[in-house]
């Protein structure tokens, strides 16, 4: 493979990414800037050339079918007038490089259509189609597939010289993607019938859609081809030939010696270009029917749907509604001014509650809602009979017993100097209240600021519970503080 075959995909479009290529597409206006090069493409002669001064008047007219549009200041959108509107895109069009300037002499300019954008027009072109009946070649597709590959000697490297094998595998991969694109493209209509039945108004319209519609479809005629054709049995086939193509070294020789010729590489290159040629090959005529049952999911879910939306339209949402609104219109007018008591013994009243109790004067009134009380954010008062040496005593008393990082790393670097050192609680001889705080602030906190340089230290403890843990009772305890605690091992990590 040659070094350009080599780079990734982001990598060889890196010219135009960074020359602002694609740019314009993700723009408010990428739908002017399209139309744009629409125009000015179908307007180029044969060498792909449009005079100036026609592009511009192209651009103008394409800016009078966008008077919604609401164009940048880079984009002329500052100017009323509808000319300095065309030129300001005309150099926008330029800056993107999607029209190349080109001065046949001194009074003659052309612009030329990038080819790249040419490239860029066919696929938006594709994205834009919505055209099902080209599915009706799904059956001539998937056939000449079969009837190709599955000939005699059909890869044959005996039969076939090395051009003629490129050449055949290369026709079949362009076949298998156009296959594939199409089996995807019957996934795209199910789901649309999909999202057009969830949005159905009436039981009538569910069912138009779900035994008319849906079934007359155009994506039918790729599921009727793979259901009724036979195609399936032979789309295995096809696949057998590929994957003997692909385990045969002779078949990779003879295909790698033609790629080598055609793209100018070493053999080693070539020979692992045909061996992915192969497989892809492979892969894509597996895929077909796997993608079938994929789709055979996708129409299942819309009978389901359809069925559910029905019920809910005909039963929950149906006349049911107006029934219970009759019935008890009627009933209302039948036994008017008579007590809840007295219905449960008339026919048809089997009221599931006969003791009704009806609430009223104040009792049927909302309740007042419960105000919180305010809250005094006034400041408090400031203690007058303690001085301020007192003041400071009281504050130096509760930070001795506040357990803090501070203390936990200066408990660390006096026990464990260097980064790695580890201590047991068997050697560590707590005695005074303090240090024993500080004994506590290193279970409590993992890190903290070094006294020494600006840096935090880290460490770990290894408790020895998890040795003992169904055995509370052999669990050593030492003794610190004139207190038991369990035996841990404390780890300086940094």
């Amino acid at each position: 493979m040659t070094d350009e075959g080599k780079k990734s995909l982001g990598s060889r479009l890196g010219p135009l990414l960074n020359g602002g290529f694609f740019r314009p597409l993700s723009r408010p206006t990428a739908a002017v800037y399209i139309d744009c090069a629409d125009r000015l493409a179908e307007a180029a002669d044969e060498g792909g050339q449009v005079r100036h001064d026609e592009a511009r008047l192209l651009i103008r007219e394409v800016l009078i079918q966008h008077p919604d549009i609401q164009l940048d200041e880079d984009e002329g959108g500052q100017f009323q007038n509808l000319n300095l509107r065309a030129g300001q895109f005309f150099n926008k069009l330029i800056e993107a490089h999607w029209l190349q300037p080109r001065r046949v002499s001194l009074d003659e300019y052309y612009v030329l259509i990038a080819p790249a954008l040419r490239r860029l027009l066919r696929l938006l072109r594709e994205l834009g189609e919505d055209r099902p009946s080209e599915l009706k070649d799904f059956a001539v597709t998937l056939r000449s597939i079969c009837k190709e590959i599955l000939m005699d000697g059909a890869l044959d490297p005996n039969r076939l010289g090395p051009e003629d094998m490129r050449k055949t595998v290369k026709d079949l991969l362009v076949r298998a993607d156009h296959a594939d694109d199409q089996m995807h493209a019957v996934e795209s209509l199910v789901l649309q019938h999909e999202l057009a039945q969830r949005a159905s108004g009436s039981a009538q319209e569910t069912l138009q859609r779900f035994l008319v519609d849906f079934h007359s479809g155009d994506h039918m005629v790729c599921y009727d081809t793979l259901q009724q054709a036979g195609l399936l049995p032979r789309i295995n086939q096809a696949r057998n030939v590929a994957q003997e193509a692909l385990y045969d070294p002779f078949t990779k020789q003879r295909l790698a010696e033609g790629i080598a010729k055609h793209l100018s590489i070493d053999e080693t290159a070539a020979y692992t270009e045909a061996e992915r040629w192969l497989v892809k090959l492979e892969r894509q005529l597996m895929l077909i029917p796997v993608k079938q049952r994929l789709i055979d999911g996708r129409m299942a879910d819309f009978s389901r749907l359809s069925a559910a939306r029905y019920r809910y339209q005909t039963e929950m949402r149906g006349r049911r509604p107006e029934q219970v609104k009759a019935y008890l219109d009627e009933a209302a007018r039948l036994h008017a001014g008579q007590s809840f008591a007295s219905l449960a013994n008339e026919p048809g009243m089997q009221l599931l509650s006969p003791v009704v109790e009806s609430y009223y004067g104040t009792d049927s009134l909302s309740r007042p809602r419960r105000q919180r009380a305010s809250v005094d954010l006034s400041l408090a008062e400031t203690r007058t009979d303690l001085d301020e040496e007192s003041a400071k005593d009281e504050i130096r008393r509760r930070n001795l017993n506040v357990l803090t990082p501070q203390r936990a790393a200066r408990f660390v670097e006096r026990y464990l100097p260097e980064k790695g050192a580890r201590i047991s609680t068997e050697d560590i001889k707590v005695a005074v209240e303090d240090d024993f705080l500080d004994l506590f602030a290193v279970l409590a906190f993992d890190r903290g600021p070094s006294a020494e340089s600006h840096r935090s230290i880290r460490w770990r403890i290894h408790a020895v519970r998890s040795d003992f843990g169904t055995e509370p009772d052999r669990i050593p305890r030492d003794a610190e503080g004139g207190r038991l605690i369990e035996r841990f091992t404390l780890e300086r990590l940094s």
